[in-house]
Parts: structure tokens; C-alpha cells; sequence
């Protein structure tokens, strides 16, 4: 089981979607994905593509506009 931790503080979308685009290429069953974002829009855009392909994932704003996002293959 290993972590990829993709540190997308101050990037816009769609750079923080794209970085998580390019992890879940690498992910292996068992492994996750720790996003950490200050952009209430990636949350959104993340949590939707993450449903459609059906991954499992979490989010929790970890401090005042800023949100932890954890997806799991």
C-alpha cells in the first residue's frame, strides 16, 4: 500500500485534476491518493470525476479553506 500526497495549494483548476489524473494512472489496489487543495472548485470537480469512475474517496477541510481529499482504489 503506498501514498501519492499531490500538494495542490494555490493551483486553479484544472492543474489539481490533471495531477490527480496522472497518480491514478499509478495507483495499485490498496493504494490512495492525498490531494491537498485551497480551491473550493476542485473539491467539486475532483468529488464528481471520482463518483463517475467510482473510486472511494473522503474530504475533509482540514482548516479554514483548506480541504484534505483522500481517493482509494
Amino acid at each position: 500500500m503506498a501514498e501519492h500526497f499531490i500538494d495542490a495549494l494555490g493551483d486553479f483548476c484544472p492543474i489539481p485534476n490533471l495531477k490527480v489524473q496522472a497518480a491514478l494512472q499509478q495507483l495499485l489496489p490498496g493504494d490512495y491518493i492525498t490531494l491537498l487543495t485551497d480551491h473550493s472548485c476542485t473539491v467539486s470537480v475532483i468529488q464528481a470525476e471520482m463518483r463517475r469512475k467510482r473510486y472511494s474517496m473522503e474530504v475533509e477541510e482540514v482548516d479554514n479553506g483548506i480541504w484534505q481529499i483522500t481517493i482509494r482504489k
